[in-house]
């Protein structure tokens, strides 16, 4: 079992526990509290009348490949509630809250909190949602936070997405290799071949591949050859995957590996997953993912 724990200002957040029990029950016999939960792609629905029931459900919700915390309030010690993730491409959140907690601030608190840590460690390109039509509190809520919906998922309908990709393909790669697609430096810059960054007139690569009339340095018949931002091993990484795969194959891979949670640059910084020591490590990183 993996053991997790969020905390917000007013809610703890840790993995659901069979004491728990006698006070969950109250949220899942709760008819109009499962009226608003989530039970597709269930065996069973989430109704439960008896503490026997109830205990089955935790015992259910102790997997290795999600988290199942219990929503504690930390002003009562209560639980009120669960929350559900599970990562991959598109991760799916469950939302289970007691009637009387159906309230937009604390509906507020808990989204925020699940879109800010879960990915950290469910990594996933975007989450969905579900909220029924009479969810109205839940469907206000997701709007206000940047949910695109309703749509449909899979075969289900109802669902709200929020994508956490931050590339932006159209900017591509620098000649050098620098992914301008993710760069984090300047929000406003047009890439490399835009002319966008600052010192693109002093830059040698840029220099280089541009009297040369080619697409970027891996289209060089000298590389590696170590001039300018080449004597980075990221650099030369990127460079040499491309000269395999093309561009295009580059840009895949860096979008395949954002959605598997691979960061280009840590938040505040310029540095990321891929500024490794050894290139063959980075090109691993780059073909196959992160190892588990």
């Amino acid at each position: 079992m993996r053991d997790y724990s969020y905390e917000s200002e007013n809610f703890l957040l840790r993995q659901v526990k069979k004491e728990d029990a006698p006070q969950l029950l109250r949220c899942y016999s709760d008819t109009a509290a499962v009226a608003l939960m989530n039970d597709d792609n269930c065996r069973r629905g989430f109704l439960c009348n008896t503490l026997e029931e109830m205990e089955s459900y935790i015992d259910i919700w102790q997997g290795e490949n999600y988290a199942r915390p219990a929503v504690i309030d930390k002003r009562t010690g209560e639980a009120v509630g669960t929350l559900e993730i599970f990562g991959g491409e598109t991760g799916v959140l469950r939302v289970d809250l007691r009637t009387d907690y159906e309230r937009p601030e604390v509906l507020r608190e808990l989204y925020a909190l699940a879109v800010e840590r879960f990915p950290k460690d469910f990594p996933m390109g975007a989450v969905v949602t579900k909220a029924v039509p009479e969810a109205s509190a839940r469907r206000a809520v997701l709007a206000e936070l940047g949910f695109s919906g309703p749509e449909r998922f899979r075969e289900y309908e109802g669902y709200y997405r929020l994508s956490f990709s931050k590339m932006k393909r159209e900017l591509g790669i620098a000649y050098c290799g620098l992914a301008c697609c993710l760069c984090s430096e300047n929000a406003d810059c047009k890439g490399c071949k835009q002319n966008g960054c600052a010192t693109y007139a002093e830059c040698q690569n840029y220099g280089c591949v541009t009297e040369k009339g080619l697409g970027g340095c891996w289209e060089c018949p000298e590389f590696p050859c170590g001039k300018g931002m080449l004597e980075k091993p990221r650099m030369r990484a990127f460079v040499r995957f491309a000269k395999e795969h093309g561009e295009q194959g580059l840009l895949e891979r860096l979008a395949e590996n954002e959605r598997a949670g691979i960061v280009y640059h840590y938040p505040g910084g310029l540095t990321g997953d891929y500024d490794l020591e050894n290139e063959q490590e980075i090109l691993d990183l780059l073909e196959y993912g992160r190892k588990e």
